[in-house]
């Protein structure tokens, strides 16, 4: 390591120094090749090392990449799966509905076509109750009619009868007053 470079401000203010170099490099020169030797060594051990950390790293964050890419791939065939089976059920409950919905439907019809044939016979049985009770009370009408005649008449004759017999009590009244006079 030659520090004569750095240190030249060095040897104008102090000139002894650049010996002091000198004899430091004799000193400790052998040393200090080897322990830059062994820095350089070191230093691309550490590269080296530096190195292989990188592509384990580049290898691990690629082979995590992969995996978290099967992983998603996997996620979005079972979400594609669950959709399907949903969008099945989903379908199949649209379906029962549908066909409740119809079932409810024809149900539906078929009662009010019931209730309208109940009805039709409700209201033929309460038209011919109606003609029945429209017939009985013609009859009753006809025999009260009947009836009232026949107590008119017997009035109309009680009243001749009336009138005759006023007439011999008024005979028999001028009778009695004809005899007793």
């Amino acid at each position: 390591m030659s520090q004569k470079g750095k240190r030249p401000s060095a040897e104008i203010i102090n000139p002894g120094l650049a010996e002091i170099d000198k004899v430091r490099d004799i000193l400790f020169g052998k040393y200090v090749a080897d322990f830059e030797h062994r820095f350089a060594e070191l230093e691309k051990r550490m590269e080296a090392d530096v190195d292989t950390l990188k592509e384990r790293l580049v290898k691990k964050i690629e082979s995590m990449d992969d995996t978290v890419g099967n992983s998603i791939a996997k996620l979005d065939e079972r979400l594609a799966l669950e959709k399907k089976d949903r969008d099945s059920e989903l379908k199949a409950l649209q379906k029962m509905l549908d066909d409740a919905q119809a079932s409810l439907q024809h149900s539906i019809n078929t009662m009010e076509d019931q209730a309208n044939q109940d009805l039709g016979v409700v209201r033929k049985t309460l038209e011919s109750s109606q003609q029945d009770m429209l017939d009985q009370m013609n009859k009753a009408q006809k025999e009260l009619t009947a009836m009232i005649e026949k107590q008119k008449d017997q009035l109309e004759s009680d009243k001749v009868g009336r009138q005759s017999l006023a007439l011999l009590l008024d005979e028999v009244a001028l009778r009695l007053r004809g005899d007793d006079e």
